[in-house]
C-alpha cells in the first residue's frame, strides 16, 4: 500500500491490486475458554453482532464477530469447554502513547466491556463461564504479526467477487 516502493514503476499487476483493495483498520481480539454450559446446545460457529444501526459496522468497537469453532469440534478444547474467539474493528492510535500499566487497563477494559455485550445479546453467564482471557490490541498484531498498524490485511474497496479473487502470499514483484 504504497510503502514498499516508493517512486519506482509498479509492476501491473500490484497497480491492479491497488486498484481493488485498501488496507483493512485493525482490531481488538480476545480469545477465550469458557466452560462449555454457558453456550446452548444448538449454539452456531459464527456471531456477528451489531446492537444499533449498519452505520456503525466499521466504527470502533461498533460491530463484534465471534467464532466457536469447538462447536464444530470439541476435541479442540478440554472437555466441558469451549473456544470463542472475538474480534472487533479498532485503531492502533487509541492505542499507542500510553504507559505499560495504562495500557494493561484499556486492553482489560474494552474486553469486558465486548464481553458484557456478548452476555446481553448471546450468552447470559459468559463473564463468569471465563476459564481463559487473552487480549491482542492492534499493538500486539503489529508486533506478533507483522501487520502495518495491526492491520488486518488487504479488503476490498468495493463489493468483493468472491473468495477466489481475493488475493494470498503472493506478490508480482520479485523478490
Amino acid at each position: 500500500f504504497g510503502k514498499l516502493l516508493k517512486g519506482e514503476q509498479i509492476p501491473k499487476e500490484e497497480e491492479n491490486f491497488q486498484k481493488l483493495y485498501v488496507k483493512a483498520p485493525s482490531f481488538l481480539s480476545i480469545h477465550m475458554g469458557v466452560k462449555a454450559e454457558v453456550l446452548p446446545p444448538d449454539t452456531d460457529c459464527h456471531h456477528f453482532v451489531l446492537e444499533d444501526d449498519w452505520n456503525r459496522l466499521e466504527e470502533p468497537y461498533g460491530s463484534i464477530f465471534l467464532s466457536i469453532p469447538t462447536v464444530l469440534d470439541s476435541s479442540l478444547a478440554p472437555e466441558g469447554h469451549h473456544i470463542l474467539h472475538i474480534f472487533t474493528i479498532c485503531s492502533i492510535e487509541d492505542w499507542e502513547g500510553l504507559a505499560q500499566k495504562d495500557y494493561d487497563a484499556k486492553k482489560e477494559l474494552v474486553a469486558d466491556e465486548i464481553i458484557n455485550r456478548l452476555e446481553n445479546k448471546l450468552f447470559p453467564g459468559l463473564k463468569q463461564s471465563i476459564a481463559f482471557r487473552e487480549i491482542g490490541s492492534p499493538k500486539t498484531h503489529r508486533r506478533y504479526l507483522a501487520r502495518d498498524q495491526g492491520t488486518y490485511g488487504p479488503m476490498p474497496r468495493g463489493t468483493p467477487k468472491g473468495l477466489l479473487g481475493m488475493p494470498f502470499n503472493t506478490t508480482g514483484i520479485n523478490g
